[in-house]
Parts: structure tokens; sequence; C-alpha cells
């Protein structure tokens, strides 16, 4: 039986003389490749947020919410204006 993966704990080795699953292998050999401060960066500044960032992105969600409701009153409003003649003086 194959043990299970050495990093993350949860996957099957790929073979018994290795020490990592598939995934985590592609992991390290990204690693290998790039400077691992490299990647680091790349992870920290795609997949963690401060307090900052995590209340803009929740503002920038709200006003998304918002403004698509204005909209849709919007048209609703303008629905029977857009059916009559227009005015020709």
């Amino acid at each position: 039986m194959v043990g299970n993966c050495y990093f993350c704990e949860e996957k099957n080795r790929v073979s018994y003389f290795s020490y990592f699953c598939e995934n985590c292998a592609m992991l390290r050999r990204l690693l290998l490749i790039n400077s691992p401060q490299k990647c680091i960066d790349i992870l920290k500044r795609t997949l963690t947020r401060d307090d900052k960032q995590i209340d803009f992105k929740i503002n920038q969600e709200i006003k998304k919410i918002v403004l698509k409701d204005i909209e849709d009153i919007s048209q609703n409003d303008n629905s029977y204006a857009s059916k009559t003649r227009s005015k020709k003086l």
C-alpha cells in the first residue's frame, strides 16, 4: 500500500518511492523552476487579503448589487416611454 503524500497528507503518493502526490509534485517542480521567494510573493498577492482589501472587495460587491437594482428599476420605468410615439413639434 502506498502511503499519504508528505506535503498535503491527503492523497496517496504517486508510487512507493516518491514522497508526493501528483499535485504536490507539480508544486515542487514549479518551485524548482522559479525561485521559492517569487512563488511565495505571487501566492501572497493572489491568495491572501488584508483587512483593507477585504473591505474594498465588500464595497465593490455591494456597489455592483445596488447598481444592478437601479438599472432594473430604470429599465422598468422606461419601458412605457419606449413604446409610445415620439413627440415631434
